[in-house]
């Protein structure tokens, strides 16, 4: 995997294809990120079902590598 910060947050993307994984966007308030997906509109989407998830930095990288959602592109 590989990481490339631009406007503002880090694009997480399958380092071989290029294909997009997650976006995480720093709150301002420690190390949380927002949590992003890509979307099958072809665009960066909440993860959460209600809206944003934020987490720690740890704890979004964790979800990201064990949930399905974020590898259904890649």
């Amino acid at each position: 995997m590989s990481a490339v910060y631009r406007q503002g947050g880090y694009t997480l993307t399958v380092a071989e294809t290029g294909a997009p994984v997650a976006r995480l966007k720093p709150t301002g308030q420690s190390d949380t990120m927002r949590v992003y997906y890509w979307s099958h509109r072809e665009k960066w989407a909440d993860a959460g079902p209600l809206g944003g998830v934020i987490l720690p930095l740890d704890d979004a990288l964790k979800t990201i590598a064990s949930e399905p959602v974020f590898w259904a592109w890649a």
